[in-house]
C-alpha cells in the first residue's frame, strides 16, 4: 500500500481529521497519523489505514467474550447450588453484580444495533412515547430510546443496581396493563428512593433479583402495580414527558388491579401491595378508601400468622391453626415478613388515633419481635431483636394499673423458665427488661414504639368513659394520666445513647434527618399534647372538683407544639424538595397547630406565630406529596385538607368571639368534607355562660392579660402566648389555697392531686427538642470520600 497517497475522504475541504491506523485502534494507542506511525514503526508491524467508515454493529470477538463470561457465571452458580445458605448469601451480591454488568453490556449492544434502523421507524410521529393504559401493551425491551438516561450504579442497599427493563418485558404475557419497561423502571427507582423510607417492607436487592426467577414473575405483578400507584407521580416529568392525565390513568388502572388481585388470595405479596395502596390512599386524603383496606389487612395478616414469631407457632394451642404460608427460606425473608406485619400494625394504630375507633390488633393476636436495624437487614446479617410489649386491652378500664406492664417481652425461653409475675414480684421482671438488647433495632422500631405510645394515650385515656361527678372515677382518671405521663418520660429518658451522639469529625457536617426517626420524635411530642390537653384546658365544671396542674400542662402543650414546629421546618430544610411526607407526620403537625389554636381561645392570649408556620409546613407537605406532575392535587391530599381545616377553624374563631374549639375534637375537624361550607365540626364551648358571672376565675379569664413573666424558657415569644402571673393566681384548678376545691376530704382524689402538683413531677423533661433529636450529623470522612449510606435511611 502506498502510504504517501493516503488522503482522508474529505481532505479536499481540510475540515476532516484522518482516522487512526488499524494497529493503533486495535491496541487502543494514540496514533500520530503519519504514513508509518511511531507505534507501528517501533513494533515493526504494518501500518494500515482504513478510509472506509466502519458499519454499525457488533465488533468481532465481543459476542465470544460475553459467552465466555456467561459460561463462567453459570458454572459458579451451579457449583454453589450444593453449598449452605450462608455461603449463598455471601456470594449472592457478587453474582448479582456480575449479571448486572453483563446485562448493561448487552443492552448497550442492542442500543448500538438499533442506530442502523431507518430513521422513519425511530421518529415515527404516529407512535406515542407513552400511551395510556387502555391503548398499549408492554413495550419490548428492544425498543429504541430517543433519550438515553443515566442510571444509578448501586441501589438503595448499596448493592449493584440490576437493570430491569429486559426482564420487565417478559411480563407482557402476564399483563398488558403496566407502563412500558423503561418508564416502569424509573417508577421503581423513584419508589425505593422516596416512598420506601416511610414504609420499609421490601428488600430492594432481593426484590430486583426475583425478576430473574421466571417462577416469581407472576406474583410480582401485583407489587409492581402497587408501586406504580405510589410512585409514578414522582417520576421526573421533564425526562418522561408524562402528562397529569396519563399519570392519573396509570394510577387508576393499577389501583383497581391491586384491589382485585389482592383480595383474590392470601400471600405476602398481596399484603405488601395492599399496604402500599392504603399508605397512598391516606396520603391522598382518601381516608374512606383506606380504612376498609386497613381493616382487611389486620385480619389477613393474622390469618397468615404473621402476627406471631415462627418460634411461638411451635408452642401453639392444641388446635393448630390452618397454615397457608410456607416457612421463610432465610432470615432476610423472615425479616421482610416481620416488617410487613409492623407496617400494617402502624396503619392500624394510626387509623385508631385519627378516628377514635378501637384498634384491631391486640395483645391476644400479637407476639412479634421488633424489626431489625435496616442496615443489618439489607446486608443480610442475621440478628435477634426483642419482643415488643402490646398491652392487654382489658387493662384499659379505669382502676386497672398499667405501671407494671413491660415495654418489651422476654423471649419464649425466658417465659418458660421464669415464675409467674405479680406486681409484688415484678422487680425481677424489671431487671430483665433493663437488660433487653436494643442494639439490633433501628429507626423503624423506634417509630413503632412511638406510634404505640400515641395509641395508648387514646385507648387508655381519651377513649375511657368517666363520670366527673364521681370523685373516685376522677381519681382513677388522674392516676392513669400520671402513669401514662411517666411512661412517656421514661421512653424519652432511656433512649439508647448511640442514637443521641452526633458523629462529628473535622469536616463540615451534613445533617441527615431520617424519616422514621424524625417521625418518632414528633409522634412522642404529639402524645404529650394529647395526654396533657384535657388537664391544660379543663371543662369549667371540673374546677369545682379537684385541683389540676393546668398551667403546667398548658405550657407542656405549647412547648411540644413549638418544638414540633422547629423539627418540622428543619426536616423540610434538610431533605430533598421532591421527597414526600407521610400521613402520620401531617397528623402530628395538625394536632400541634390545633393545640396552639385551643390555647389561644381558652386563655385569651395572642395566637403564637408557630401556628402559621405549621400551616405553611402542611402546604409544603401537600406540594411534596402531589409530585412534580400534578398541579391541582395538593389541596386534596391529607396535608392539604388539614391546612384547609385549620384555616377554617381560625376563621370561625375570629368571626364568633364565643366559639372555642373542642379540646380533643381533632377527629371531627380533620375529616370535614371540603365540598361543604368548610366549617369544622367543633363545638361551641361557651364556658363564660356556664360559669356564674360573679366567679373570680371567670373574671380572670376575661381579662386582657397584659402582665407576663419575664423569663419563661419557652422557644417561642412568651409575651404573646404565656399565661400571666395574675391569671395563674386566679385559676381555681391550680390554686393550692382554695379549700373549697378539695372539700377538706383527704381521699384518694386529693392525694393524686397533690402528687400532680408536686414540683418534682411538674419539672420532668417531657418534650423532645430539635437539639436533642437523634439524627446523625453526618460528615465527610477524613479521606474525603462520601459518607456511606447510614442505617437510618434503610429503616
Amino acid at each position: 500500500m502506498n502510504h504517501q497517497n493516503i488522503q482522508s475522504p474529505t481532505a479536499g475541504n481540510g475540515s476532516a481529521v484522518q482516522p487512526s491506523c488499524q494497529g493503533c485502534k486495535r491496541r487502543k494507542l494514540r496514533c500520530d497519523r503519519e504514513p508509518t506511525c511511531n507505534h507501528c514503526q517501533r513494533l515493526d508491524s504494518p501500518c494500515v489505514y482504513d478510509l472506509k467508515r466502519a458499519k454499525p454493529g457488533v465488533k468481532t470477538g465481543v459476542i465470544e467474550g460475553l459467552n465466555r463470561r456467561v459460561e463462567a457465571l453459570e458454572s459458579t452458580v451451579f457449583q454453589g447450588s450444593g453449598t449452605n445458605n450462608s455461603t449463598d448469601s455471601v456470594n449472592s451480591s457478587q453474582i448479582i453484580g456480575a449479571f448486572s454488568s453483563l446485562i448493561q453490556e448487552l443492552r448497550g449492544l442492542i442500543s448500538n444495533a438499533g442506530v442502523s434502523l431507518p430513521s422513519q421507524a425511530v421518529n415515527n410521529p404516529s407512535v406515542p412515547q407513552h400511551a395510556t393504559p387502555g391503548t398499549v401493551s408492554l413495550s419490548s425491551p428492544n425498543d429504541v430510546q430517543q433519550h438515553p438516561r443515566k442510571r444509578r450504579r448501586v441501589d438503595s442497599c448499596g448493592n449493584p443496581n440490576i437493570e430491569l427493563a429486559s426482564q420487565l418485558g417478559e411480563l407482557g404475557s402476564t399483563t398488558s396493563q403496566l407502563p412500558p419497561p423503561e418508564l416502569l423502571e424509573e417508577v421503581i427507582n423513584a419508589y425505593f428512593i422516596l416512598v420506601q423510607p416511610w414504609i420499609p417492607i421490601l428488600h430492594e436487592t432481593r426484590f430486583r433479583s426475583r425478576f430473574y426467577n421466571h417462577e416469581q414473575l407472576p406474583c410480582l405483578t401485583v407489587l409492581l402495580h402497587a408501586i406504580v400507584v405510589a410512585a409514578i407521580r414522582f417520576v421526573d416529568s421533564s425526562s418522561e414527558e408524562l402528562s397529569e392525565k396519563e399519570t392519573e390513568a396509570w394510577i387508576y388502572k393499577s389501583r383497581s388491579i391491586v384491589l382485585l388481585s389482592g383480595m383474590d388470595g392470601m400471600s405476602v405479596e398481596n399484603l405488601q401491595a395492599l399496604s402500599i395502596i392504603a399508605f397512598t390512599d391516606m396520603g391522598n386524603g382518601d381516608m374512606h378508601r383506606a380504612w376498609p383496606i386497613i381493616g382487611s389487612l389486620t385480619r389477613t395478616v393474622e390469618y397468615l400468622q404473621l402476627s406471631v414469631e415462627f418460634d411461638d407457632r411451635q408452642q401453639g394451642p392444641l388446635l393448630k391453626p390452618f397454615t397457608s404460608l410456607l416457612p421463610s427460606q432465610n432470615w432476610t425473608q423472615e425479616e421482610e415478613r416481620r416488617r410487613v406485619f409492623w407496617s400494617i400494625f402502624n396503619l392500624d394504630r394510626l387509623c385508631s388515633v385519627m378516628t377514635g375507633w378501637n384498634t384491631s390488633l391486640t395483645s391476644d393476636d400479637v407476639r412479634r419481635r421488633l424489626p431489625a436495624d435496616g442496615g443489618l437487614w439489607h446486608k443480610e446479617e442475621t440478628v435477634l431483636t426483642p419482643y415488643f410489649g402490646i398491652w392487654p386491652r382489658s387493662l384499659a378500664k379505669m382502676g386497672s394499673s398499667i405501671v407494671f406492664l413491660p415495654a418489651h417481652y422476654p423471649s419464649p425461653e425466658q417465659v418458660t423458665e421464669a415464675p409467674p409475675e405479680t406486681p409484688s414480684t415484678n422487680t425481677t421482671a424489671s431487671k430483665r427488661n433493663e437488660t433487653v438488647d436494643m442494639t439490633t433495632v433501628g429507626a423503624f422500631a423506634y417509630c413503632i414504639e412511638a406510634t404505640e405510645s400515641l395509641s395508648r394515650v387514646t385507648t387508655y385515656f381519651l377513649q375511657q368513659r368517666i363520670n366527673f361527678k364521681d370523685r373516685q372515677e376522677v381519681g382513677n382518671w388522674l392516676t392513669r394520666f400520671k402513669e401514662l405521663d411517666l411512661r412517656l418520660v421514661h421512653w424519652k429518658m432511656f433512649l439508647p445513647q448511640k442514637w443521641k451522639d452526633s458523629n462529628i469529625s473535622r469536616r463540615p457536617t451534613i445533617i441527615n434527618m431520617d424519616p422514621n426517626l424524625t417521625l418518632a420524635h414528633i409522634t412522642h411530642n404529639t402524645s404529650m399534647i394529647l395526654l396533657h390537653q384535657q388537664i391544660a384546658y379543663p371543662a369549667p365544671q371540673w374546677t369545682s372538683i379537684v385541683r389540676m396542674p393546668s398551667a403546667h400542662s398548658a405550657e407542656t402543650c405549647q412547648v411540644a407544639a413549638a418544638e414540633t414546629t422547629t423539627i418540622t421546618r428543619k426536616y423540610l430544610k434538610y431533605t430533598p424538595g421532591n421527597s414526600p411526607v407521610n400521613s402520620q407526620f401531617a397528623f402530628c403537625v395538625f394536632v400541634s397547630a390545633r393545640a396552639l389554636l385551643v390555647h389561644w381561645r381558652y386563655y385569651k392570649t395572642v395566637l403564637a406565630q408557630e401556628f402559621w408556620v405549621l400551616i405553611e409546613s402542611l402546604d409544603d407537605f401537600a406540594k411534596r406529596w402531589a409530585g412534580p406532575i400534578s398541579k391541582e392535587k395538593p389541596k386534596s391530599s391529607l396535608a392539604g385538607r388539614y391546612s384547609t381545616q385549620l384555616r377554617a377553624l381560625y376563621q370561625k374563631c375570629t368571626e364568633n368571639p364565643d366559639y372555642s374549639p373542642d379540646v380533643i375534637g381533632y377527629s371531627a375537624d380533620g375529616f370535614v368534607d371540603q365540598n361543604s361550607a368548610q366549617t369544622p365540626q367543633g363545638r361551641d364551648l361557651t364556658r363564660h355562660s356556664t360559669q356564674s358571672e360573679d366567679s373570680t376565675a371567670a373574671r380572670a379569664w376575661q381579662t386582657s392579660f397584659d402582665t407576663r413573666p419575664t423569663d419563661t424558657g419557652l422557644p417561642f415569644d412568651p409575651a404573646q402566648t404565656q399565661i400571666s402571673n395574675e391569671q395563674l393566681n386566679f385559676l381555681p384548678q391550680i390554686s393550692p389555697t382554695n379549700p373549697d376545691l378539695e372539700h377538706n376530704s383527704p381521699d384518694e382524689l386529693s392525694a393524686i392531686s397533690t402528687v400532680l402538683m408536686d414540683q418534682d413531677f411538674m419539672q420532668l423533661d417531657r418534650v423532645i427538642s430539635f437539639d436533642e433529636m437523634m439524627f446523625t450529623a453526618q460528615t465527610i470522612d477524613d479521606q474525603g470520600a462520601a459518607f456511606p449510606v447510614d442505617n437510618w435511611t434503610l429503616g
